[in-house]
């Protein structure tokens, strides 16, 4: 199962992180409620739309030996 971040790729570089939803619109929809409103910013993996350039949802596969890869998935904003 993946670990989900919502990285911040503009500006100064931050992560926020979206613990571990089950898939990738579960962890879009966590950053919506948790930190959605610190930073003004809803979105959405529906593809409805322009793409999101400064932000991106980031599946990690974390095992016990670490690491194991990284995706990036498009993020659309909500309005």
């Amino acid at each position: 199962m993946p670990y989900y971040l919502v990285r911040h790729l503009a500006g100064q570089f931050e992560d926020v992180p979206c613990l571990v939803p089950l898939e990738d619109e579960c962890a879009a929809m966590y950053f919506n409620v948790i930190h959605g409103a610190r930073h003004r910013r809803r979105f959405t993996t529906t593809k409805s739309g322009e793409t999101c350039e400064d932000y991106r949802l980031v599946a990690m596969d974390i095992k016990p030996e670490g690491l194991t890869g990284e995706r990036e998935i498009a993020l659309f904003e909500l309005t």
